[in-house]
Order: structure tokens, then C-alpha cells, then sequence
């Protein structure tokens, strides 16, 4: 049950940079601060309590830990698309991860909430209509056709092969093919090149994907100093070649690295090295793969022989035939609902960028492409009254320097899909919840926003962004984008945001102030 809060606990709250009741946001020097009079409450009358709002937004975005912050700032209400704040709202800025607003907006709308994604394991269909799997055994090539399933896992993968079993394979005479053209040929993400580092978060992208396209490195300490740490891989897959070491320490600093690189033949090298405290709790470390192909591949071979399917042949990429096959086991993935609320939640790239090409290709025909992605994207913006040309979007995730959108658009694709009965629920159950989980878990916690806000988080070096909804009791709710590039602080800006959308409750709700 929500606790009462006094006018006075609110009023500080509105006047000073914090995160919660009485405890200063990080990074912010309260005694740096101007001194700020108690706030009235907002005012009954509709202009007056407009003016209000505006008095109070224009305070906190000229704060001093802001510096010279360029920022983009809209606050709309859903039902007219009138602006009831506005401060730049139509500059173009970096809006990091709020693009996954626009990526996940356009998929629901265009694929609908229900699309699934198919992995299909077939075999050659015998003559005169028998038997796929004779006595235990498939004369000619596994295949698995794959179309981009962003969810895929070893369990999901080892469940195909207990199928197989279940159907009585024992033996596949030729080789296992893994079929990856429902996505074309790349697996870079636009402008992910910007850097090169083996973060998970670069994962690559492929039809055949497998984990998010990461490895989980497990470090475990020795029981006594001076040994080698025991490291083990997740999943175990003859796709990774493991080097190096990490040594066990009985003091000082300890942190174990772990990068991925290019071993040759399109396996992944991964490297260890450092060190990790006697005693401590194993670290688990994830770190993209370089080809998700061979890494499905050879994971789905070792898993088939573990239910004691044997496969004589190699592990090979190409294309399956188009005719002369028969389905042995199938997987469906969840909903494009259920990834859109953890591609949503946890802000995955990987999950954005695996939509965006499946959007693509469903909508203009197989491979699926990045650019026939955003080109789906583009229209979806048009529909709504986003035109080409006034925006810039070169990836579905918003990583790195590659994106340009300005808050007036970002309010008005939260609002396209608010007003979406399709996929509004869906849609807006993708959001983190202030104070609750995902993003803002650890934000808005205490304060006026708790749980009255639900909004994507957008983090880049120097860019911070938060945009979404915020409601209040018996009110109807309004729709905010805030992104701010150049930023002197994160802390600042994230401080910012939350007294703002702190602002936008006690707007809605007066009552607060009694």
C-alpha cells in the first residue's frame, strides 16, 4: 500500500537533487546547490498549474550540475498530442536506447504481439514414404533451419536433440547443416564497429543464434593461493578454444579478464588472464562469440551426442534444399510479447537487433536485412506522422554514435503505441517500472515517481536519456522523453530526470500536497 507523503517531504523532494526521500542523487553536491524556497503546490486552475509545471521543469533543467547539457525535453498529453512542456523538443539528439522504443513500437505493430520465431530440425524424406529414421538411423544430412530466434538456448537446443532421440536416431550418416538464411550473410550490427571490444553487449547477430550470441565464463578460485583458477565455459562447444589462465591470490587486487578473438575456421578463442581471491565466490563473465553459425553448429552436434546421436559428418553453414525434406522436431519460441518485455526490461541490443531484422524480413521477404528493417521501421514512423529525413536511425538498439531523434518524436511513438489497443498492453508492459525493476530498479525508489513511472532508460558516454509514462491515482497519465546528450555527469542527469518525473506526479496528483 502506498504510504501518505507530506507536502513538506514533497516539497524538498521537488527542491533539491535527490533519488529518494532525504538521501542526495550521486555525484551532486547538495551545498553547491542554490537554496530553493519550499514549492506551493500546484494550483487548481488549468493555466496556472501549466505555468507551475513550466517554472519547475525550467528549474531542474537549468541546474548548474547540468552544465552545457544540450537536451531535448517534451512532455505530451496522449489524448490531444499537445505538448504541455516543451524545451527543444524538435533537436535531433542521440537518443541511445530509447530507439528500442521505436524498434519495439514498430515490430508489435507490424508482426503483431503473437509472432513467433521457428527452429526446424529435418532429414531427407526416404523413398516410397517410409520412415525418416530407419533403425536408428538417418541416411544423408541433419538440418536445422533456423530464423533468428532471439531466446534460443543450450536448453532449448538440447530439448531438440532429446526429440530426436525420443523418434529413435541414434546415427546420422552425413553431416549436420545449419541453415542461416532467413537473415543475410552480415552479422555486425550498423556502426557496432565503432569499437571492437568482446563486451556481450556487441553480440553479433545471426539467424543461427544461440545464448545472445555470448559464452559464460565461469572463475572459480583454487583452494589455496598461488594455484590456477578452475575456468569453465558455458556451454561446453567444441566452437571455443579456452587460453590462458587466471591464478588464485591470497591478497591484494584481484580481478580476473576475459577477452573473445577470432581462433580461425570460425571458432572463438577465448582468453583468460588476472587474478581471484582465495575464498571468494566464482565470477561468471559473458563475452560474444565471433561466429554464431559454428557456435550453434557445433554446440547442437555435442548435445545430439550426449543423448548418444552420432553424426559422421562435419559441421557445415549453407543453405537446406528446398524440396526432398521431412520435419523431425520443431521449436517455437515465446511471443514476440514476451522478448519485447525483456528486450524492453533489460535494454537488450542483442534482442533489438535480431527483432529488427526479422521485421524486415517478414515484412519485405527473406534474408532478413538491416535496411529492410529500419525501411519497415521508416513506414511504421510515416504512419504516424514521423517523416523521412527529419530523423536518423542506422541500428534497431541505439548503440554507439548511430542514432538521431528528437523528444517530440519519441513522445509521439509512445503515444502511437498507447493509443495502439493491438499492442498497448504489451507495449507498455515493456517498460521498466520506477523503483521496481529492470533499468529503474535501483531509481525512483522512495519518491513521488515510485512505481508511477514506466520508462526506457538510455545510457551511453555522455548521453543519458529516459522517456516514457507517468501516472498518478484517478488520473490520466502523460507522456515524457528527456534525452540529454553532452552531459558533465550521469548522476546529474539521471538526478534530473527523476525530480522531473517526481514533478510530473505531484502535477497530476495536487492531492499530494494536502
Amino acid at each position: 500500500m502506498r504510504r501518505p507523503v507530506s507536502p513538506f517531504v514533497l516539497a524538498a523532494l521537488l527542491a533539491s537533487p535527490v533519488t529518494a526521500w532525504g538521501q542526495t542523487a550521486p555525484g551532486i553536491d547538495a551545498g553547491n546547490q542554490p537554496a530553493t524556497a519550499p514549492m506551493p503546490p500546484p494550483p487548481k486552475d488549468p493555466e496556472a498549474r501549466r505555468a507551475w509545471l513550466k517554472a519547475r521543469l525550467d528549474e531542474i533543467l537549468g541546474s548548474p550540475s547540468l552544465g552545457h547539457t544540450k537536451m531535448s525535453v517534451a512532455v505530451m498529453d496522449p489524448e490531444s498530442g499537445k505538448l504541455l512542456y516543451a524545451k527543444n523538443e524538435k533537436t535531433g539528439l542521440n537518443a541511445a536506447s530509447n530507439v528500442k522504443i521505436v524498434t519495439e513500437a514498430a515490430a508489435l505493430s507490424l508482426l503483431g504481439p503473437e509472432f513467433r520465431w521457428k527452429t526446424t530440425v529435418l532429414g531427407p524424406t526416404p523413398p516410397e514414404g517410409g520412415k525418416a529414421v530407419t533403425a536408428g538411423e538417418l541416411r544423408g544430412d541433419l538440418y536445422v533451419k533456423t530464423s533468428g530466434d532471439p531466446t534460443l538456448s543450450t536448453q532449448d537446443l538440447s530439448a531438440l536433440a532429446a526429440s530426436l532421440s525420443a523418434i529413435g536416431l541414434r546415427n546420422v550418416r552425413g553431416g549436420l547443416v545449419i541453415d542461416a538464411t532467413a537473415f543475410d550473410s552480415g552479422t555486425s550490427p550498423p556502426l557496432f564497429d565503432q569499437k571492437t571490444d568482446s563486451a556481450a553487449f556487441r553480440a553479433p547477430s545471426s539467424a543461427a543464434s544461440l545464448n545472445g550470441n555470448v559464452v559464460t565464463v565461469t572463475i572459480t578460485p583454487a583452494p589455496t593461493a598461488g594455484a590456477a583458477a578452475r575456468v569453465a565455459l558455458e556451454p561446453a562447444s567444441a566452437a571455443l578454444v579456452l587460453a590462458g589462465s587466471v591464478t588464485t591470490a591470497a591478497r591484494g587486487p584481484a580481478a580476473p579478464e576475459v577477452e573473445t578473438g577470432d581462433a580461425g575456421n570460425g571458432k572463438t578463442r577465448v582468453t583468460v588472464a588476472g587474478r581471484i581471491l582465495v575464498g571468494s565466490e566464482p565470477r561468471a563473465i559473458q563475452r560474444r562469440v565471433v561466429t554464431p553459425e559454428t557456435y550453434f553448429g557445433q554446440t547442437f552436434k555435442q548435445l545430439l551426442a550426449k543423448r548418444g546421436i552420432t553424426v559422421e559428418g562435419a559441421v557445415r553453414i549453407e543453405a537446406a534444399p528446398k524440396d526432398g525434406l521431412r520435419v523431425l522436431a520443431t521449436r517455437e519460441s515465446p511471443t514476440l510479447a514476451v522478448v519485447v518485455h525483456d528486450l524492453g526490461k533489460r535494454s537488450s541490443n542483442f534482442a533489438a537487433e535480431q527483432t529488427l531484422r526479422s521485421l524486415g524480413g517478414e515484412t519485405q521477404g527473406r534474408p532478413g536485412t538491416f535496411s529492410k528493417g529500419l525501411d519497415a521501421v521508416a513506414r511504421y514512423l510515416e504512419s504516424n506522422g514521423i517523416a523521412r529525413g527529419t530523423y536518423v536511425m542506422k541500428n534497431g538498439s541505439g548503440l554507439y554514435d548511430s542514432n538521431r531523434f528528437s523528444a517530440e518524436q519519441i513522445a509521439g511513438v509512445l503515444r502511437a503505441a498507447m493509443r495502439d489497443f493491438r499492442i498497448a498492453s504489451e507495449f507498455l508492459a515493456s517498460l521498466a517500472v520506477g523503483g521496481a525493476d529492470g533499468t529503474l530498479a535501483h531509481r525512483m525508489a522512495g519518491s513521488a515517481a515510485e512505481r508511477f513511472v514506466r520508462a526506457k532508460t538510455g545510457t551511453l558516454a555522455n548521453v543519458s536519456c529516459l522517456s516514457g509514462i507517468v501516472g498518478a491515482p484517478g488520473n490520466k497519465p502523460l507522456i515524457f522523453s528527456i534525452l540529454m546528450n553532452e552531459t558533465p555527469s550521469a548522476a546529474a542527469a539521471r538526478a534530473a530526470q527523476d525530480r522531473i518525473t517526481a514533478t510530473l506526479v505531484g502535477y497530476l496528483d495536487p492531492s499530494l500536497f494536502k
